[in-house]
C-alpha cells in the first residue's frame, strides 16, 4: 500500500466577510458582513437599526482600519453626534480624523415635486464625493425608505434599488441599509428591499411579562452559513451587544482541583471540596441557610485572596452583611478590602439579556475566582423564553 494519505481538506467559503466587532454578532453570522456586498437591517422603530449602522462603521474605523461613511436621510450630523455620545462613540474625533463621513441630506416629502422621470444620479454623486474624501470602504444608508419614497411605482422601486446596491458593489463597498417594517408583519416597507440584498438582518423590539425584549435575527444571508435561531441583544453604554446563547458550545475544560468551601465536614463529603471551575446549584425550602452556605465559601475564597462576586437579587448590600455578621461571617471585612463585590438588583427590574450584559461588564472589570447567584429562581422568571443554565 501507499503511503496513508494526509487530513482531508475542505474547501474554503469563497465569500469574504467584514467583522462588525459588535459583541456577539460577528459569532452569530459566522464571521461578520458579506465583503464589498449590501446588508438590509430592517426593524421597527426603536429596534436599535441606526446604532448597529453606526457602531459597523465605529468599530470599522477603529478596530479595522476601515474608513467610512454614513448617508442619513432623517438626521441632521449635530444630533447624530449628540444621540451615540452616551455609548461612548466619538463621532467628531472620528469626521476630524478623515475615519468618517456624516453626510446628512434631510428629504421633507411633503416639499417634494415629481414632474416626468428620475433617479438616483445626483445620490451617487454625493456619495462619490463622500467616499473619496476619505477613501471609505464601508457605507451606511439610514433609511433607504426615506429615499425610495419618492417613487411611488414598486417596480421603479425595485429597478433603483437594484441600482443603488449594483453601484455600492462595483466599488468593493461593504454596504449597510437601513430599512424599516412594513405593515402587519411585512419585513419591509416596500417588499422589495430584502429581495436585492445579499444579507437580511431582523431586529425586533416586544414587550413580554412587562418586560422589554430585544431580538436579532438573520433572516437571509446568501453563499455562508449562519445563525439562524432569533438571538437577545441589548444596547448599553459599550453600544450593541448580541447574547448568542444557543450558539455556546459544551467545549470548556474541566480540571481536577479542588478549593475548600470553608466547613471542613462537607468538604470531606464532598471528597476534598468544590471542583474549581465547576458550577454548583445549592437547593433547599426557605429558611435552611442557603444564603449562609454562600457567604460562608465566598468568605474562604477571600481568605485564599481570590476574587468573588456576589449577586442578590432580593437583599440590599447592607442587609447581607448584617444578617451574615449575626452568624460571624463578616462579609465587611473583604468588602473593605477589595477582595468582595455585591450587586445587588431585582431581576425583574430588567430584561434577562440586559441582566447577562450587565454580569458580564462586573465580571470583566472585577476579574472574580468565584461568583454566586442568590436566587436562580428570580433570574428564571423573567426568561421563560431563554434556556438558563445553573
Amino acid at each position: 500500500m501507499g503511503d496513508s494519505a494526509g487530513p482531508i481538506e475542505r474547501p474554503k467559503s469563497q465569500l469574504e466577510k467584514a467583522p462588525t466587532g459588535i459583541t456577539g454578532f460577528d459569532e452569530v453570522s459566522s464571521g461578520g458582513l458579506p465583503r464589498g456586498r449590501c446588508t438590509l437591517v430592517s426593524g421597527a422603530a426603536g429596534s436599535g437599526k441606526t446604532i448597529f449602522g453606526l457602531e459597523f462603521l465605529v468599530q470599522g474605523a477603529l478596530k479595522y482600519g476601515e474608513t467610512g461613511v454614513l448617508m442619513s436621510f432623517e438626521e441632521s450630523s449635530l444630533n447624530l453626534r449628540q444621540d451615540v455620545s452616551s455609548l461612548g462613540f466619538n463621532l467628531q474625533e472620528l469626521v476630524d480624523n478623515k475615519q468618517l463621513v456624516l453626510e446628512s441630506c434631510r428629504i421633507n416629502r411633503s416639499e417634494v415635486v415629481t414632474i416626468g422621470s428620475f433617479d438616483l444620479e445626483g445620490l451617487f454623486l454625493r456619495l462619490e464625493n463622500a467616499i473619496g474624501a476619505v477613501g471609505a470602504q464601508r457605507v451606511v444608508i439610514d433609511p433607504i425608505e426615506t429615499l425610495l419614497s419618492t417613487y411611488g411605482d414598486t417596480p421603479i422601486v425595485r429597478g433603483e434599488l437594484l441600482h443603488l446596491c449594483d453601484w455600492l458593489n462595483e466599488r468593493g463597498l461593504t454596504s449597510v441599509m437601513i430599512g424599516e417594517r412594513g405593515r402587519q408583519g411585512e419585513l419591509t416597507r416596500f417588499g422589495v428591499e430584502e429581495y436585492v440584498s445579499d444579507c437580511v438582518i431582523l431586529l425586533d423590539q416586544r414587550v413580554e411579562h412587562e418586560i422589554g425584549t430585544r431580538r436579532l435575527r438573520v433572516v437571509k444571508y446568501r453563499g455562508s452559513a449562519h445563525g439562524t435561531n432569533e438571538f437577545p441583544f441589548t444596547i448599553t453604554s459599550k453600544g450593541f451587544v448580541v447574547l448568542p446563547i444557543t450558539s455556546v458550545k459544551l467545549s470548556y475544560s474541566a480540571g481536577s482541583e479542588r478549593i475548600s468551601t470553608g466547613l471542613g465536614d462537607l468538604d470531606q463529603m464532598l471528597g476534598g471540596g468544590l471542583n474549581r471551575h465547576s458550577s454548583v446549584l445549592i437547593s433547599g425550602h426557605t429558611g435552611t441557610g442557603k444564603t449562609t452556605l454562600i457567604a460562608k465559601m465566598l468568605c474562604e475564597a477571600a481568605r485564599r485572596g481570590e476574587r468573588c462576586l456576589f449577586v442578590s437579587s432580593e437583599e440590599s448590600p447592607d442587609q447581607l452583611v448584617r444578617d451574615m455578621s449575626s452568624v460571624s461571617i463578616d462579609l465587611q471585612h473583604w468588602l473593605d478590602l477589595g477582595l468582595l463585590k455585591i450587586w445587588s438588583e431585582r431581576s425583574t427590574s430588567q430584561g434577562m439579556e440586559e441582566r447577562l450584559v450587565r454580569l458580564e461588564h462586573l465580571i470583566e472589570e472585577f476579574q472574580p475566582r468565584m461568583v454566586a447567584l442568590d436566587t436562580i429562581r428570580t433570574m428564571g422568571q423573567v426568561a421563560q423564553s431563554l434556556a438558563v443554565n445553573t
